[in-house]
């Protein structure tokens, strides 16, 4: 029923009444043995009806309609029910003062009967009518163009941002490959080189039984130690300080010592990427300085649940604001919400038993990290 319905437009209805109008208008003529005066007012209606269904002409254009319309009352009694047509296009045009010439006309003629009063006021009305329906459409249509303009953006920024982080993640990879190779020739193979040349100098020394070769087999052999060091150096950095992952998130929690803190953990936490990570922590930090803060808390509930297509952190503690506004959301927590819904997630609280903080953020695009690999390369 619905649809049906919204097949009817304002555009629709307007064009209804003036083919309504002028069919009218034709019953009257033929009512007159068809008056040569009428035929041209007619024709001439029917032009500007069909002028203003493609093309949006001013509203002074319906002086044009009442001069006409005025000088075939002349010959052609009748028309002055055409004067309906420019009352209605006034109204519709929501600029009634250029209909002042037809009601002026309506006073002051003699042969103005309630009928033409009736068609007046139904002209006027119903181009009201219609054209508020108009405006109110045009108006909803421009904020259905701007949000769908709005929800467009932000898809391109929630791409953009996951492009950014891909290219961020390859870019941080080859500065660590090239730190490794600077600290590999500078360090390690500076040391081998060296030892290598000792032992070659060692070797002609033993041979011919000089003194200084067993001196010369030492600095070889401090040369090796050396490198040896280096390279377990080098190793040892390539293991980052601290995981990126659920541990991050348990040394957040254990740092908490106010209350006592439970953390639970569902799902397999090696399918989180690690831009989603880096939403996690500060929203975790975030919520336990707030309840630090504000709240007087006598536990603290921390869980992660991790399912295939979103993840769910929700921070639930048990205290009561110490001010009125005190948990009301800040910079902090507005800046965390926009770095959520960049990515198609959201932040939202609940106030209503101690204070529950829930963060949700999706796992199926995150999970398609080859498809933006494909076109970051494509963009380079």
């Amino acid at each position: 029923m619905s649809n049906k319905w919204e097949k009817w437009t304002p555009k629709l209805a307007i064009t209804i009444w003036r083919i309504f109008g002028l069919l009218l208008l034709s019953l009257l003529w033929l009512q007159v043995d068809g008056n040569k005066g009428g035929v041209i007012l007619l024709l001439f209606l029917a032009i500007l009806s069909l002028a203003r269904w493609r093309l949006p002409l001013p509203g002074w254009t319906v002086l044009i309609d009442q001069t006409v319309c005025l000088i075939s009352i002349i010959y052609f009694p009748f028309a002055v029910f055409a004067l309906a047509f420019p009352v209605f296009e006034s109204m519709l045009k929501r600029q009634p003062w250029f209909a002042l010439p037809a009601f002026i006309f309506a006073v002051i003629y003699p042969e103005t009967s309630i009928l033409l009063v009736v068609v007046f006021i139904q002209a006027g009305l119903s181009g009201a009518i219609l054209g508020g329906w108009y405006q109110d459409k045009k108006r909803y249509q421009t904020e259905s163009d701007r949000q769908r303009r709005d929800h467009y953006e932000l898809e391109n920024l929630k791409e953009e941002l996951l492009i950014a982080n891909a290219q961020g993640t390859r870019m941080a990879e080859l500065a660590e490959r090239n730190r490794i190779a600077q600290q590999l020739h500078d360090d390690v193979g500076h040391e081998l080189t060296a030892s290598v040349l000792a032992f070659q100098a060692f070797e002609e020394l033993w041979s011919g039984n000089d003194p200084e070769a067993k001196e010369m087999f030492a600095q070889a052999q401090h040369r090796l130690s050396k490198s040896v060091v280096y390279l377990r150096d080098t190793v040892h950095n390539l293991k980052p300080v601290k995981e990126l992952g659920i541990e991050g998130l348990h040394e957040i929690s254990e740092q908490f010592t106010l209350c006592p803190v439970t953390f639970n953990v569902y799902g397999d936490t090696s399918n989180v990427p690690a831009h989603l990570w880096s939403i996690l922590y500060p929203v975790l930090k975030e919520s336990l300085t707030n309840i630090i803060r504000h709240t007087q808390p006598t536990k603290v509930e921390i869980s992660l649940d991790i399912s295939p297509h979103i993840l769910r952190l929700s921070v639930y503690n048990d205290g009561v604001a110490k001010e009125k506004n005190g948990q009301r959301a800040g910079v902090g927590l507005r800046n965390l919400r926009h770095r959520a819904r960049a990515v198609g997630g959201s932040i939202s609280t609940d106030h209503s038993d101690g204070f529950l903080l829930i963060c949700v953020l999706p796992l199926e695009k995150a999970q398609q990290g080859g498809i933006y690999d494909e076109d970051l390369n494509r963009r380079r």
